[in-house]
């Protein structure tokens, strides 16, 4: 009876044995509980809120920014009290130089985004018209009195007819004096986004810090004002006289470490009292703050350039460090060249990619 005992015990042992090991194999086959609610799928998207966003909370700093330039170079159209209503034209591609392009605009019906500096109207021409770009100058306002005419932005014999035609031309100023188009942002202007980033993130965090990059808005001022010269066609370097900062990179202040680069002179947000954006109402006064004891023509340490193709007659921003006189530049002709040996040494040193 003994081993039938030791049997039996045998048998009911291996049974809780083999159960045990299947159930742990099923416990281990069963998936991992996965959570419930909301899956994150793929990167946020970066938003672009428009400037309203922004005043909300930064209130003060928005209504200084009103005041300045950067807030008045693109306007809507509303802005432009008219002297006669808006009207169809026949309107040509500047853009086509293979073939006379044209189609008829309704401006009192198109897409306009606005007003370039007080003097382009922007807008979007339909893609049935099979022009080149998408967005064009297609207007121009000229002021007579206290009213508003629209003109042609140019006019060219583009079909050869004899006759002007109504001429749309590319907008290539949009990146710099209204880049909220591109981005498609609410303020199609400069706004607070097109030196601080897209702000959707920002608005809403519920903690703000870091959300922005101070450092971005600070190195976003050469986006635009682009300091470093150029090479044409011939291979000679040429000023950049288009931005405002001609030659920045060649200065002391460029150089530095201890300076706080275009903010150490330049305010971002608030203009002083003749309109510009800088630290103090007279510039000399900036100079003194670091340089005290001396005194400063500044018409003579930033030269202004002589020509320039668009006419932005800015000031060089070398101080000093590049003269006029020291490029043997050809007055005769619009670029600036530059063709001193000793200037284009110091480009090569400062700039190596350029100078490849």
């Amino acid at each position: 009876m003994n081993w039938k005992k030791s049997f039996l015990v045998s048998i009911i042992s291996f049974t809780f044995l083999t159960a045990l090991a299947m159930g742990c194999n099923k416990v281990q086959e069963t998936p991992t509980p996965q959570p419930t609610g909301p899956q994150l799928t793929e990167t946020a998207q970066i938003a672009y809120i428009g400037n309203e966003a922004c005043q909300a909370c930064h209130t003060d700093t928005f209504n200084n920014v009103t005041h300045t330039k950067h807030f008045s170079a693109f306007k809507p159209l509303s802005d432009y009290p008219l002297d006669k209503p808006l009207t169809s034209v026949t309107i040509f591609d500047a853009a086509n130089t293979e073939k006379p392009t044209s189609t008829t605009l309704d401006l009192s019906q198109a897409k306009v985004y606005g007003v370039m500096m007080d003097d382009y109207i922007i807008a979007e021409i339909p893609a049935a018209a099979g022009f080149k770009e998408k967005i064009y100058r297609v207007g121009a306002l000229k002021k007579a009195d206290d009213k508003w005419t629209v003109e042609a932005p140019k006019q060219n014999d583009i079909d050869k007819d004899g006759k002007p035609d109504w001429t749309a031309e590319k907008f290539t100023c949009g990146k710099c004096h209204a880049p909220g188009i591109e981005k498609a942002s609410p303020t199609v202007g400069i706004s607070c986004e097109s030196c601080h980033g897209p702000a959707g993130n920002h608005a809403s965090a519920t903690d703000k810090k870091g959300t922005m990059s101070l450092e971005t808005a600070k190195n976003s001022c050469l986006d635009c004002h682009k300091s470093d010269p150029t090479k044409d066609a011939q291979g000679n370097f040429t000023a950049t006289n288009h931005y405002g900062t001609r030659n920045f990179f060649a200065s002391k202040h460029a150089q530095s470490s201890q300076l706080n680069q275009c903010l150490t002179c330049h305010s971002a947000h608030k203009a002083n009292a003749s309109g510009a954006l800088l630290v103090a109402d007279k510039p000399t006064d900036i100079c003194v703050k670091c340089h005290a004891g001396k005194t400063f023509d500044l018409e003579k340490l930033m030269w202004k350039n002589p020509t320039d193709p668009n006419e932005h007659f800015t000031k060089d921003h070398s101080f000093g460090a590049i003269k006029y006189e020291d490029l043997q530049d050809d007055a005769a002709t619009k670029p600036i060249e530059i063709k001193n040996p000793t200037v284009i040494e110091l480009i090569k040193k400062l700039l190596p990619d350029l100078a490849k």
